[in-house]
């Protein structure tokens, strides 16, 4: 049996996508196989697992995985709905269901198309400290990236409130334009170096939502600043820390403690590790196997979910209500099927 987990390939503008990968690595036997997430059609056809998580995607036309690819689709994120208007795409996914939605924008889109589907936050809250540094932790980083990067006024206003200073540092990858094998390499390698100076920290204050949550997971206080806190990729955070928006911040006195919510944080890394661990042990999606009765009962219950979703939108298009939103977001074709 082969084990992957998957990198963005193809524009590898900021580390969020490689920490991504690095979360599933950590549940897969030695030895497991990175692979490029914008070619996943390309793998060898033999029998494998394959932890799919992550952002979906730039390029649908080397997608899905070859039928003896197992993919273990958790913590997903769609960024258009394009990706699943294709048939194809959607019977794939149904037939490798349930999925677990990084988002609560991605969950309610999967089961708009009646793909069996759940919240199961993003695995990169399962990343644990080290416990190495035993130092006094004084300092204060920023850590930003060039994908987004943070307003000058933003920044003016950081030094304003942080009167002692802080440490920039880039959420930018190395190696952009090596070998793939290489890009993964070298960024490994950088992210294990950040999360060590990050356990260090006084504070991490960051833009990079996967930035912010390794932070979470390894109880490192961590707020984020944003411009638009109630951006939807954003659910996955807004229960666990304080999101700042930039207009807000610009009205503070001074910066607000961080408030990690350990427990909500703590429950979702413990209910992941088991599914992570489940799935590795059985190469299959945990939620499949009749013999795990509670695990299949709740299948159970998201395909009925999904279905009456589905059912509901279509009749309210039927009806004539939101029909340039319907169609925009799940397209006319699917609508009237």
């Amino acid at each position: 049996m082969k084990y992957y987990y998957q990198i963005e390939g193809l524009k590898r503008n900021n580390l969020g996508d490689v920490i991504q990968g690095l979360a599933a690595k950590q549940f897969l036997p030695n030895g497991a196989t990175p692979v490029n997430r914008e070619k996943l059609s390309s793998l060898t056809n033999v029998p494998s697992l394959l932890i799919a998580n992550g952002w979906y995607q730039h390029e649908f036309d080397k997608f899905p995985p070859p039928t003896e690819v197992i993919p273990f689709y958790i913590s997903v994120h769609i960024a258009k709905s394009d990706f699943i208007k294709i048939k194809s795409i959607r019977e794939h996914f149904k037939k490798n269901a349930p999925i677990g939605c990084r988002d609560l924008k991605t969950l309610w889109l999967m089961r708009g198309f009646d793909i069996p589907a759940y919240y199961s936050s993003c695995l990169t809250l399962t990343f644990n400290n080290s416990n190495s540094f035993q130092g006094n932790k004084s300092e204060v980083i920023w850590v930003d990236n060039i994908d987004h990067p943070i307003p000058l006024k933003i920044e003016q206003k950081l030094n304003n409130l942080i009167p002692e200073g802080f440490t920039k540092i880039s959420h930018d990858p190395l190696s952009r334009f090596l070998k793939f094998e290489n890009y993964v390499e070298d960024n490994t390698e950088l992210t294990f170096s950040l999360f060590k100076r990050y356990e260090q920290a006084k504070l991490v204050l960051t833009t990079k939502i996967h930035c912010a949550l390794p932070c979470i997971g390894m109880g490192i206080p961590v707020i984020l600043i944003h411009p638009n806190p109630k951006d939807p990729r954003l659910s996955v955070l807004s229960k666990l820390i304080n999101i700042i928006s930039y207009d807000d911040l610009m009205e503070y006195d001074s910066l607000p403690e961080s408030a990690i919510k350990k427990d909500k944080a703590d429950k979702i890394k413990k209910n992941l590790t088991y599914l992570l661990k489940l799935a590795v042990k059985n190469n299959k999606n945990p939620f499949t196997d009749k013999a795990n009765t509670k695990l299949y009962f709740q299948y159970q219950k998201y395909k009925f979910i999904s279905s009456i979703t589905s059912f509901g939108l279509k009749a309210i298009y039927k009806l004539g209500f939101f029909k340039k939103s319907f169609e925009r977001v799940f397209g006319k074709e699917y609508l009237i099927d």
